[in-house]
């Protein structure tokens, strides 16, 4: 019996050893999770595989996807017995996104195989989401003056993210003048989203402004990203247009001039730039002797200002002769083109392609501004003044002709022409002399002007206030106005952008009247007298400050007003003319009706001085037609007459003149009248009536003259029309208004409402 047991123990054992076989795998299931460029790689795991028998031997391999799982490292390919396995992943290179993979054990024993396996998770997350904003800044750049909006003022930058979609906020801080689009809450998926700049420089300073565009989004790794702007606001170059007033009197007070322009900002300074002294050039030939004042302004020479490159006064012209002289600038970027820019030109000449041309038709002296304009990317002005005389067609007097080109500016450190003056109809041999050249200037005897010029009389800062971007008031110090001539000043605006502008020409007249035009009062036409001529003499020193009139309950009109001295009088070719009111820049004279010849010299004598004769023509008629406005244009100073009350009223758009009714014109100029007293008021009889019979036109229609004559009480000189208005006229509120004396036209530009 004991045999038998041990024999069946035995055999228990062995079916027991048998079902016992085999390989286990713990754990069944590993994970590992990995956010692309994290700078680590996910810690390793143990896998541990037991053999049943401990002496079975087992081999490992690996399977899944990509590349059969090449990114799943086990630490030993084989082992006997339990044996415990480190397990890796190198999911470098891996897209975002979920990886399988199985780790299998195999043993054999005998015919029989035995396997174990565990199944391996990798779940790659997309790389943490980061900022980018290219550029990284943007700069912009403005002009003052240039238009807003514009293109310039507007750019844009790419934002973006490389991972996961963000959600995040767009702002802009420390400028008013700086927006972005879009902004606020944004969403980022990783693609180019643009954001448009724009900046707006309206009202700002020139100075350099920065301001900051921040775009915050917590999920990102760089949770905020900040984009600089920076706006440079640069000034224009200023520019002078003019100064207010013109000029002042020879050894006046401390005086104050607007100047005004474009492109002044606070920071904007004045100073003197330059002094051309009034010189007199005087010429005699033994028995008559002329003057003419001379402007021949300096420069230094490295000086690239823009400037008029020619002196004056220009070269004499004569009525009937053509005229050409042609122009020149120097400074800035040529070519340059010229225009008027104030005063009145001599009828028929122009400027045209670089020259003043033309036939003149009419004689006399004329000041006028020349502007010269440069070709630069943004382009510049700069003007001056010059004086023109036309002689007459059978002039015999001795005049200064200057030469046969406009006389030339001068340079420091340079020669200067020669330039030999001429004089026309001289009787014997000429002598010149000057006075008050710029220093380093000589005129010889016999009239060659010649020398080096030393200096451009500059004056260094002038204390100025801005007013606004294009006026400032500039404070002229007396020191600066002890000599006759033109202070010439410029403002200079710091950087950002600015630059020095042209110059200011601010005249310093001597201490004798100064005539600038002779003009008939009622069309301020330039130029011409006629023989009872109301005319207005406008310049500088002329008379009193304070505005003097002749009272006519005193008659006789004086020929010197105020009556006690310092007064101002007035002679037309020698012949004292009557005057109307005076002040220190307009004289109103009655022309003498005894003037005669093609050309008259005009003197205003104030305080005991007396002015350079100025040249005007001498015709038999000057027709001016009086304005409402005392401009010599637009409506006119006409009334309507009603035959049926025998009322006047005046005549306009909201009062118009009716076909066939009768209308009154008020006329000066229309020549000698049948009473040649000029300084009594007109008597109530006999009538005075002019020599020379007027016509009236309205509406380009002929208009029948009932009367013409001085209205009884009236100056010498005022001619009253009585009209009929023509019939078939149609309604116009601004019908054309032309009365001809013989042969001559009164203005354009004058009119009368009709109905």
């Amino acid at each position: 019996m004991k045999k038998i047991f041990t024999l069946a123990a035995v055999v228990c054992s062995f079916a027991s050893a048998q079902s016992a076989s085999g390989l286990t795998a713990s754990p069944a299931a590993l994970s590992f999770t990995y956010q692309t460029g994290a700078a680590s790689l996910p810690a390793a795991q143990t896998l541990t595989i037991t053999p049943t028998p401990n002496t079975l031997n087992f081999s490992i391999t690996v399977s899944g996807s990509p590349y059969n799982a090449a990114w799943l490292l086990v630490s030993a390919s084989s082992g006997t017995g339990p044996t415990s396995l480190k397990v890796e992943v190198n999911p470098t290179g891996l897209a975002a996104g979920n990886y399988a993979a199985t780790i299998t054990a195999t043993a054999v024993s005998g015919t029989q195989t035995y396997t174990a396996s565990t199944a391996v998770n990798l779940s790659v997350a997309s790389a943490a989401a980061t900022l980018a904003a290219t550029p990284s800044s943007l700069n912009f750049s403005y002009t003052t003056g240039d238009p807003i909006p514009s293109a310039s003022l507007s750019s844009s930058f790419i934002l973006s993210s490389n991972g996961a979609p963000l959600s995040a906020t767009l702002s802009v801080s420390g400028a008013t003048w700086l927006s972005a689009t879009p902004s606020g809450n944004i969403s980022l998926i990783g693609l180019l989203n643009t954001v448009t700049v724009t900046v707006n420089p309206t009202g700002l300073a020139p100075k350099v402004y920065t301001g900051t565009i921040k775009i915050s989004a917590p999920a990102a790794t760089n949770k905020t990203l900040t984009l600089t702007v920076t706006l440079t606001v640069n000034a224009a170059v200023p520019a002078i247009t003019s100064t207010w007033p013109a000029g002042a009197i020879q050894n006046s007070a401390q005086t104050i001039a607007t100047i005004n322009g474009s492109g002044f900002f606070s920071n904007s300074t004045v100073a003197a730039t330059g002094f051309t002294p009034a010189s007199t050039i005087t010429v005699t030939d033994g028995s008559s002797t002329t003057s003419q004042t001379f402007f021949i302004p300096v420069y230094g020479s490295t000086s690239n200002e823009l400037r008029l490159a020619v002196a004056s006064p220009l070269p004499s012209g004569s009525v009937g002769t053509a005229y050409s002289q042609s122009l020149a600038a120097a400074g800035g970027t040529p070519p340059y083109s010229y225009s008027l820019l104030a005063g009145t030109m001599p009828a028929g000449l122009s400027i045209t392609s670089g020259a003043i041309s033309g036939t003149p038709s009419n004689a006399g002296t004329f000041i006028f501004t020349i502007q010269v304009t440069d070709s630069s990317t943004r382009p510049i002005s700069a003007y001056s003044q010059v004086q023109l005389t036309i002689d007459p067609a059978s002039a015999s007097a001795l005049t200064i002709e200057i030469a046969a080109a406009p006389l030339p500016i001068g340079t420091i450190g340079s020669a200067y022409g020669p330039v030999a003056l001429t004089a026309a109809h001289g009787a014997g041999a000429l002598t010149w002399s000057a006075t008050n050249l710029p220093p380093g200037l000589t005129l010889s005897a016999s009239g060659v002007l010649s020398g080096t010029p030393s200096t451009d009389g500059s004056a260094g800062a002038i204390s100025a206030g801005i007013v606004s971007n294009g006026s400032l008031l500039a404070t002229i110090p007396a020191s600066d106005m002890t000599a006759a001539g033109i202070l010439r000043m410029a403002v200079t605006t710091p950087a950002p952008g600015g630059g020095t502008s042209n110059e200011a020409q601010f005249q310093i007249y001597g201490p004798n009247p100064q005539i600038t035009a002779v003009v008939n009062s009622a069309s301020y036409a330039q130029g011409t007298l006629a023989p009872g001529d109301m005319v207005a003499i406008f310049g500088v020193g002329l008379g009193p400050s304070s505005l003097t009139i002749f009272d006519p309950s005193t008659p006789p009109i004086p020929t010197s007003l105020p009556a006690a001295a310092p007064s101002t009088s007035v002679t037309i070719n020698g012949v004292a003319a009557p005057v109307l009111y005076t002040s220190s820049s307009v004289v109103g004279v009655i022309v003498p009706y005894t003037i005669s010849g093609v050309t008259a010299q005009v003197v205003v004598t104030y305080g005991g001085l007396a002015s350079q004769p100025f040249t005007v023509a001498v015709a038999a008629a000057d027709p001016g037609v009086f304005s409402l406005a005392s401009s010599g244009e637009g409506q006119g100073a006409i009334l309507n007459f009603d035959s049926s009350t025998g009322n006047f009223s005046i005549n306009g758009p909201s009062n118009p003149a009716a076909s066939g009714s009768t209308v009154v014109i008020y006329i000066t100029g229309a020549g000698a009248t049948t009473s040649n007293v000029d300084n009594q008021l007109i008597p109530a009889s006999p009538a005075v009536t002019p020599v020379l019979t007027p016509t009236v036109s309205i509406g380009g229609q002929g208009a029948v003259v009932q009367a013409a004559q001085a209205p009884p009480g009236s100056a010498p000189g005022l001619i009253q029309l009585n009209v009929t208005v023509p019939s078939g006229l149609k309604a116009n509120p601004a019908a054309p208004v032309v009365v001809t004396v013989g042969g001559v036209p009164s203005q354009s530009g004058l009119t009368m409402a009709v109905k």
